[in-house]
């Protein structure tokens, strides 16, 4: 770092005198727990907003628990908070708190919002009018935002079944996904009333503002979304043993998948129609508040900052809430959390406990929900035969980046031909750094997606009233085996790449060519793309017949999942694809389907 910077670095820093009046920026957002470590330490960890401070040293700890119980103070007195603390350290501290934005001195503005009204941080819609999910509309809708028409019928293995319902309106005219449809490209405008959230916790007076317009529709429809959730609640549980005696990690996560495509299953019915006949309210409340524990779940199983969470590990309400609040799952770019705690309390106690809803049953529901709840067995059907596409679409990627990682070792030292291998080196390293984003590059991490696609897969195949295929994930994605017409691709490559790398040699202690190499790497690939594509094809057969929905017309292909990323903003929409990548660089394509494989030289000729 040179003299320069560190000086603006240093002037940038706040400073703060001993006489200084400090005070928390917001009180409520503060909250705090001991947490035991990996290495079984102790620590204090103090959370404000989605910034976490954590104090390892037992010695800090005072200082720690009186800095969560003050409102206000003088920086100086900090130094009594505990024994043995004296002024620099105390500063130290206090500079480096007031840098996160956790506390404030004392001329520091109050926020100038004050609790009313507050302009939306969405981004104007691009989308004119409405458009959803249909067979009208499917395949112009993904080529317009995802480069490629995709047919109604292999709509899940594109849009996952919890996502179908977000473009859709209800009869409120509201999208159910509100600020957060997907794809973004579906939005609409909305009027919407936006105010500082005032909740304690994380979310209090948070930058992004509560979506009040929704939390007024949830508080209106209350007792018949839980009615209905009850009934989906049982359903699924009379299906899922593990979870008879309280949820499993894994098994929360796919009520909250089941919950959130029981208002796809009316809108796919056929097809679906366009223009698309409103949703009730209830149905599109019950998915915005579930939609929470997905997030929540998913963070907990993939991300997870404490540690990732196994789908067999039992899970409570207090400890999902505390998660949520932890990791600031209760805030978003556009928006916060609109749900006061009592209602958070009564929702996932109806989750967790099953408590019924008083003085309200079935009969007392709106007409078009009892009409789902009477097809439920067939809509958690859909629900987990969504989840089974999910988990094994999604296989492919790890398929991709074990081949990728294999290309890249390959290529790791630069020889022989400079122009191919170099080109292909540099596109295989940002490759990977697009993989490392989906965190998905490394083995552990590629292990982690495993396990909860694997759990997904094979509890769904239990619970489902008539299971097809393989009962396992390993089972159902394995590759077949090397076919003539597998030998037949592998001499097609090798014969076109032998001429973008002739005389190049790896770096293998073995010494064997590169295009052997390569070859290897994508003939294996390709066998685990097959298996995938044919696993998903039949999958998505049944959910069509389940549905009453139209068969698609053309093999599906891995470029199809693509466009799950492809109608995504940047950076998701980076995500790359391995045979893309060849193509681009080395002029050599292939169109990969369950049953075929294509080899073509793009430079020919």
């Amino acid at each position: 770092m040179s003299q320069s910077c560190e000086a603006t670095e240093l002037a940038a820093r706040p400073v703060v005198a001993p006489t200084d009046r400090l005070r928390v920026a917001h009180r409520k957002r503060m909250s705090h727990a001991y947490v035991t470590t990996e290495a079984g330490g102790r620590e204090l960890c103090i959370y404000y907003g989605t910034k976490e401070v954590s104090f390892d040293e037992e010695r800090l700890f005072a200082f720690g628990e009186q800095l969560v119980s003050q409102s206000s103070f003088t920086a100086e007195s900090a130094t009594s908070w505990g024994p043995g603390y004296d002024w620099a350290e105390v500063r130290a501290l206090l500079e480096a708190l007031v840098d996160e934005g956790i506390i404030k001195q004392a001329d520091t503005a109050e926020d100038p919002r004050g609790g009313g009204l507050v302009p939306s941080l969405l981004p104007p819609s691009v989308c004119p009018v409405a458009r959803s999910w249909s067979s009208a509309e499917c395949e112009a809708i993904t080529q317009a935002l995802g480069g490629r028409a995709i047919e109604i019928g292999h709509l899940e293995a594109v849009v996952s079944s919890y996502r179908i319902a977000h473009p859709a309106l209800d009869a409120d005219g509201r999208q159910v996904g509100e600020a957060n449809v997907y794809p973004e490209g579906l939005r609409l405008d909305r009027e919407t009333e936006w105010r500082v959230c005032q909740y304690a916790g994380s979310r209090y007076r948070d930058d992004a503002p509560m979506n009040v317009t929704a939390l007024k529709a949830m508080i209106k429809h209350w007792k018949p979304m839980m009615a209905a959730l009850i009934e989906v609640r049982a359903e699924l549980l009379n299906r899922l043993g593990r979870s008879r005696a309280g949820w499993t990690m894994g098994d929360l996560h796919t009520f909250s998948r089941v919950v959130l495509a029981v208002p796809a299953f009316p809108l796919m019915r056929g097809g679906g129609a366009s223009p698309q006949p409103p949703l009730h309210p209830v149905l599109s409340s019950l998915f915005r508040i579930t939609d929470g524990i997905r997030l929540t779940t998913h963070d907990m199983l993939f991300l997870s900052a404490e540690r990732t969470r196994l789908p067999e590990e039992p899970i409570t309400a207090a400890e999902l809430y505390g998660f949520a609040e932890r990791n600031g799952l209760f805030l978003s770019a556009f928006g916060v959390c609109a749900g006061p705690r009592p209602l958070i309390d009564e929702f996932l106690a109806t989750v967790f406990d099953g408590i019924p809803v008083q003085g309200l049953d079935r009969r007392d529901l709106p007409a078009e929900v009892q009409a789902v709840l009477s097809q439920l067995p067939a809509v958690v059907d859909y629900g987990l035969l969504g989840l089974q596409v999910w988990g094994v679409s999604r296989s492919v990627w790890l398929a991709m980046s074990r081949a990728t990682k294999a290309l890249r070792d390959l290529f790791e030292t630069p020889v022989g031909d400079a122009g191919a291998g170099g080109r292909l080196r540099a596109r295989l390293g940002d490759a990977w750094r697009e993989l490392d984003r989906e965190r998905i590059a490394v083995d552990h991490e590629r292990d982690v997606h495993h396990t909860v696609y694997a759990d997904a897969y094979e509890q769904a195949w239990r619970a489902l009233r008539s299971p097809a295929g393989p009962a396992t994930l390993a089972d159902r994605i394995a590759p077949g085996p090397e076919l003539p017409r597998h030998r037949a691709v592998a001499d097609q490559l090798r014969s076109i790449l032998t001429s973008r790398f002739s005389g190049t040699q790896c770096g293998d202690p073995g010494g064997a060519p590169v295009v052997e190499r390569i070859v290897e790497i994508l003939g294996y690939y390709l066998r685990e793309e097959q298996a995938v594509l044919a696993s998903v094809t039949e999958l998505q057969a049944s959910i069509n017949v389940l549905l009453d929905r139209p068969r698609p017309t053309r093999p599906l292909t891995v470029r199809d999942f693509h466009v799950t990323f492809a109608m995504n903003p940047p950076p998701i929409s980076a995500f790359p694809y391995l045979l893309d990548m060849l193509e681009q660089e080395l002029g050599v394509r292939v169109e990969c389907t369950a049953d075929t494989v294509e080899v073509s030289d793009r430079r020919a000729g």
